[in-house]
C-alpha cells in the first residue's frame, strides 16, 4: 500500500515537474517572439504590422497549437514601439486545467532613425 501511494506522489511530483518545464520553454518563447517583433516593427522602413506577423510566426512555430493560449499585439508611435504578448499556460491534463502559469512580456524599443 505504501509503494503504491509513494509511485502516486512521484509520478505527480514529475508531471508537475514536466508542466513547469514546458511552461519555461513556452515563457522563452514568448519573450523572444515579443523582443524580435519589436526589434522588426522598429527598424527603418519597417511597420508594425510586418513586426507583429515576424512574432507571430515565432510563437506559431514554437508552440505549435499551443500558440492559441496567447496573444500578441503592440502600439506605435512616431518614436518607438511597444508588443505586449498575453496568455497563460496551463497547469493540469488535457482541458482540465486547474490553474495556469502567466506569459505575459511588454518589449519596448525606439524606433531606428538614420541621420547623416
Amino acid at each position: 500500500m505504501e509503494a503504491a501511494l509513494a509511485a502516486l506522489l512521484f509520478g505527480l511530483v514529475l508531471a508537475f515537474m514536466f508542466q513547469v518545464g514546458f511552461w519555461a520553454y513556452a515563457n522563452n518563447i514568448t519573450l523572444g517572439a515579443a523582443q524580435e517583433a519589436a526589434r522588426a516593427a522598429s527598424a527603418q522602413g519597417s511597420d508594425l504590422e510586418k513586426g507583429l506577423l515576424i512574432g507571430q510566426r515565432l510563437i506559431d512555430g514554437g508552440l505549435g497549437p499551443s500558440a492559441r493560449l496567447v496573444t500578441l499585439d503592440g502600439i506605435e508611435d512616431g518614436a518607438s514601439v511597444r508588443v505586449q504578448v498575453r496568455g497563460g499556460w496551463p497547469l493540469g491534463l488535457g482541458g482540465a486545467a486547474f490553474a495556469t502559469l502567466p506569459l505575459d512580456h511588454e518589449v519596448h524599443m525606439q524606433k531606428q532613425v538614420w541621420l547623416p
